[in-house]
């Protein structure tokens, strides 16, 4: 072990740990962590929101390592994603044609749900948008980064790339003048992106109703199982 007291300091903002191969690993509090495991290398977070666990490189299968095994886990706090929130934020960017929006989702600790909040637009075009960030109350925090690209496809720019810094599931709107839009769906870990499936790559559901119970949770569409 190093004797710098900066590299301390960094292991304990973000330890890293060998994956047990017999045991289980050690719960963890709020933060990120790397774990090292026969699989490959991985990023844990958690937050209030949050908990997931994503490989970041792989190993080869030769020479094996003395470690255990991790799979790729993500899970929401908050179960789903209310389907009205989303679907208020793509009106809410039609009336606003042909420029850009945004707004986010954000989760509160203690109720443990999500509300849209419209970001207050300093400048906007129908190429790009300049906004305030919205003041959270205390246990709030932004889960759900959005914003629209009016009548273009959604796609990453490198403005999305710059501003996707932090921890967050970030989404983005295209060809709102259309009847079904374009979308994307990433979560971003300091840096690292991990592209995400959505419900509009798929047929439209019989009805809104994206409860738990409704059998369209969201993170299904995703492509993720709720973590337990």
């Amino acid at each position: 072990m190093t004797s710098d007291l900066r590299d301390a300091a960094l292991q304990r903002t973000c330890p890293t740990l060998a994956a047990p191969r017999f045991g289980v690993l050690p719960e963890m509090g709020n933060g990120q962590r790397v774990v090292v495991a026969a699989n490959g290398v991985f990023v844990e977070v958690k937050l209030d929101w949050l908990h997931c666990t994503l490989r970041l490189a792989e190993f080869a299968a030769v020479p094996p390592l003395p470690y255990g095994t991790v799979q790729e886990r993500i899970a929401f706090a908050f179960g789903v994603i209310p389907m009205r929130l989303l679907q208020a934020f793509i009106e809410a960017g039609q009336a606003r044609l042909p420029d850009e929006i945004a707004g986010g989702l954000i989760y509160s600790r203690h109720s443990g749900e999500l509300r849209l909040q419209m970001y207050e637009a300093l400048q906007t075009s129908p190429s790009g948008i300049d906004y305030r960030m919205p003041r959270l109350e205390e246990g709030e925090s932004i889960a759900i980064d959005l914003h629209t690209h009016g009548a273009s496809q959604a796609f990453w720019s490198c403005i999305d790339n710059r501003d996707d810094q932090g921890v967050k599931l970030a989404g983005v709107f295209g060809h709102l003048h259309r009847e079904t839009p374009s979308a994307a769906f990433r979560l971003a870990v300091n840096g690292y992106y991990k592209s995400l499936h959505h419900p509009w790559e798929a047929a439209k559901p019989p009805d809104d109703d994206l409860e738990a119970n409704a059998g369209w949770s969201i993170l299904r569409w995703l492509g993720l199982m709720r973590g337990g």
